[in-house]
């Protein structure tokens, strides 16, 4: 990796308190600022996942509006559907 040896030259360079102290501050920096950018792509990943997961809830909702099959509490039962189904087919034995 790219950093270890730049990291490492610049702890040659320490020479005292000071300097150990000035190289520690910017340490500390790099790493607050890779983590920031890393938490920033994390939940932007994941708030797209949501809207994709909202998109295809809203297709699915729609297809079974579509089909004419009843649900419950957002999820179809196939005991239900499978009677809707039979009932429209004149077959309510299904």
């Amino acid at each position: 990796m790219a950093t270890a040896p730049r990291n490492a030259n610049a702890l040659d360079d320490v020479n005292g308190p000071e300097d150990l102290d000035n190289f520690v501050k910017e340490l500390m920096d790099n790493m607050q600022t890779r983590f920031n950018r890393l938490s920033e792509n994390i939940l932007d990943r994941v708030d797209n996942m949501g809207s994709k997961i909202d998109q295809l809830e809203k297709s699915i909702n729609e297809l079974i509006d579509e089909a004419g099959i009843e649900t419950s509490n957002g999820a179809a039962k196939k005991g239900d559907a499978g009677q809707k189904i039979g009932e429209e087919s004149g077959n309510a034995e299904f």
